[in-house]
């Protein structure tokens, strides 16, 4: 799959080719939080054929404390207008996006949700993909390829 995205301001911009996952909904506190929205629309994607495009050096990151338990927090995003953008995974040959930063999602559904256990009071989860209360099961990749 060939994709692409950029901030708010277009000072910044990526593509990427090649394997891209389904979206996770994750519901944890500091995902809503970071996104302001209801849960945080999170894709992961191959990083061999990443790249930025524009001023790389608006690109500024948050790195939160590994708090009650693991997974660690980091989070990209543009020193001038806010958006938040990918962040590479270093050693993991992965990159981690969020779908609205995109230009176009199309083909992309949640697949699951992770960390309902802390979703926003009175919001209902309205399809039927799998939910879990906290931290979800690393997924078989190979069942995401099919």
């Amino acid at each position: 799959m060939r994709l692409s995205g950029s901030c708010l301001c277009g000072e910044i911009g990526f593509e990427l080719e090649g394997w891209v996952s389904p979206i996770q909904a994750c519901h944890a506190r500091r995902c809503r939080k970071a996104t302001g929205a209801l849960f945080a629309p999170e894709i992961a994607a191959s990083a061999e054929a990443f790249r930025w495009i524009g001023d790389e050096g608006r690109i500024a990151s948050y790195e939160a404390p590994v708090l009650d338990q693991p997974p660690a927090y980091r989070r990209n995003f543009c020193n001038r207008c806010g958006s938040p953008l990918p962040v590479v995974v270093e050693g993991a040959g992965m990159v981690i996006l969020h779908a609205g930063i995109l230009d176009d999602a199309r083909g992309l559904t949640v697949f699951r949700h992770a960390f309902t256990g802390q979703k926003s009071e009175g919001y209902v989860i309205p399809d039927g993909a799998p939910q879990f209360e906290g931290q979800p099961p690393v997924p078989d990749l190979s069942d995401l390829l099919e």
